[in-house]
């Protein structure tokens, strides 16, 4: 059960990375399951997802130039609050 729910994770990245590493993800599940934890394991493939989503989908730009447009503002409104 527990490996058919990896598998699914796996089958979630993005085809690229799919595509080279699904194999040895697997393989290191089946050979380091015991040792390591299944669910760390798991933990390590959820993190391994929204990480590859947000680097491959090109997320981050959006997110550096959200925070890079609202700084400023920050700043500069900020300015005008003053303390009382």
């Amino acid at each position: 059960m527990i490996r058919v729910l990896y598998a699914l994770l796996i089958r979630l990245h993005p085809p690229a990375f799919r595509e080279r590493f699904a194999q040895e993800m697997l393989w290191i599940f089946e050979e380091a399951g015991d040792a390591w934890g299944a669910g760390s394991l798991l933990r390590d493939a959820i993190v391994s997802l929204f990480r590859q989503w947000l680097i491959r989908s090109d997320l981050w730009r959006w997110l550096v130039a959200g925070i890079a447009g609202v700084v400023p503002l920050i700043i500069a409104f900020g300015s005008f609050l003053g303390s009382r």
